[in-house]
């Protein structure tokens, strides 16, 4: 036999010893995930090989300064788009460009260069809480290095593993903000407002409207994206921007310095307030959850006589067939509806009203004068705005601003010429 019969069995020995290799390396990097160490090889941006420990992460003071940066911005309204720009223009070396310095290798052609999905990366990622985060990719073979995204909700997070970078609260905010889009109008202006205005009636988004770039402003509004001169499947939600500065700045200023005089009773009858309302959901969840598993409890039975019958030919198998996937189907929609709701009320049960954060903004904002967007994405979650009425005589619109963390606060926009607008 020729050494060429040969190189078949030595391809067949060397793909299963590859094969072999590649099933310990991944069982020994899933028992070090699974016990909370870090998988990845390297720290994300921010943090560096502890000198005594290399399985841990400390800060690292210069790179965690760019991060907080970053969320800084983000608080203060830029996307990011506009952040990526703004460190290009301060010729802030990237990612790449930091770590080639660190390891002593020449820079990249072009150091400076951040971009959206570096910047959406960096805040995303959960690891600036202090957590260690696993199994968020995968590839399917020893032989595809494409690595494929894994579901949220099969990533395994580990608290506490190494020293925060961005306060809790902060990061939340960040992605509440992230989550409410922010278009910006075809004059490229933008209010400190947008991605928070929704309608009362329909739930949809109040678009930001510019008459004109180069007037003054005061005409600029905000209009229910569902009205659309009125053919759209809702009535005319509107209210100028001008106003609806002056109306949430007094709100808040009336909100703070109440919170400043009287904090412990704030504090005390939000976390009342908020108990309540989480007991009446919970009953009424508690409730659902037990109606929805007394039925899967009679879809079982249910299902064993569906079988028995057609056994002893009680039951002809076109009518089995027609009666089993109809069982099925319902029990596969209520055993979701079990698992939903499950998760639901473990999340409510768990929450209370975080007034602590707030009194900490509030106190951080206690001598506000004006609006800025850091402020308002700091201190404002939503604001709801209702269909304009005329009281007498007098048109109002009621707005409802709900404030991060404690929820809704009820003011009344007063209008004396609530002009009629076609868009």
């Amino acid at each position: 036999m020729g050494e060429n019969d040969f190189a078949v069995f030595k391809n067949v020995f060397n793909d299963y010893y590859a094969k072999d290799t590649s099933k310990k390396i991944r069982a020994v990097i899933k028992l070090r995930g699974e016990s909370g160490q870090h998988i990845s090889t390297n720290p994300v941006f921010g943090y560096m090989k502890d000198p005594n420990d290399k399985k841990k992460w400390i800060v690292d003071d210069e790179a965690a300064a760019i991060v907080k940066r970053i969320f800084d911005m983000c608080i203060g309204g830029k996307g990011p788009m506009q952040i990526a720009r703004v460190l290009r223009a301060e010729k802030v070396l990237s990612v790449k460009a930091y770590r080639a310095r660190q390891k002593e290798k020449p820079l990249p052609h072009n150091p400076y260069r951040w971009n959206e999905q570096s910047i959406t990366e960096i805040l995303e990622r959960m690891e600036y809480l202090g957590c260690t985060v696993n199994f968020k990719t995968y590839s399917k073979s020893l032989k595809f290095r494409k690595r494929t995204a894994v579901p949220r909700e099969d990533w395994r997070v580990f608290e506490n593993t190494q020293p925060a970078i961005v306060d809790k609260s902060q990061w939340e905010r960040v992605q509440q903000l992230r989550g409410n889009k922010r278009r910006p109008t075809k004059t490229g202006i933008t209010s400190i407002f947008s991605g928070l205005v929704s309608c009362a009636d329909c739930g949809a988004k109040l678009y930001y409207h510019v008459r004109d770039k180069y007037s003054d402003g005061r005409q600029n509004h905000f209009l229910c994206s569902q009205y659309k001169s009125n053919t759209g499947s809702c009535t005319l939600h509107h209210i100028r921007e001008q106003i609806l500065k002056q109306q949430v700045l007094e709100c808040i200023q009336y909100t703070l310095h109440s919170v400043k005089l009287f904090k412990d009773d704030f504090r005390q009858e939000f976390l009342q307030r908020d108990e309540k309302a989480r007991k009446a959901e919970l009953a009424i969840k508690r409730k659902s959850l037990l109606d929805t598993q007394k039925r899967l409890a009679d879809l079982n039975i249910l299902v064993k006589r569906v079988y028995e019958d057609n056994a002893l030919g009680c039951l002809s198998d076109s009518q089995f067939m027609l009666l089993s996937n109809d069982f099925e189907r319902e029990q596969r929609e209520l055993n979701e509806l079990d698992t939903k709701l499950t998760i639901e009320i473990e999340a409510e049960a768990r929450q209370v009203a975080d007034v602590d954060r707030f009194l900490k903004l509030a106190e951080k904002y206690a001598n506000v004068t004006e609006l800025t967007a850091p402020m308002v994405n700091e201190l404002i979650d939503k604001i709801v705005i209702h269909k304009p009425e005329k009281l007498n005589g007098v048109k109002h619109v009621d707005v409802e601003v709900f404030s991060t963390y404690v929820g809704q606060i009820s003011i009344l926009a007063q209008r004396e010429n609530m002009e009629s607008i076609a868009v």
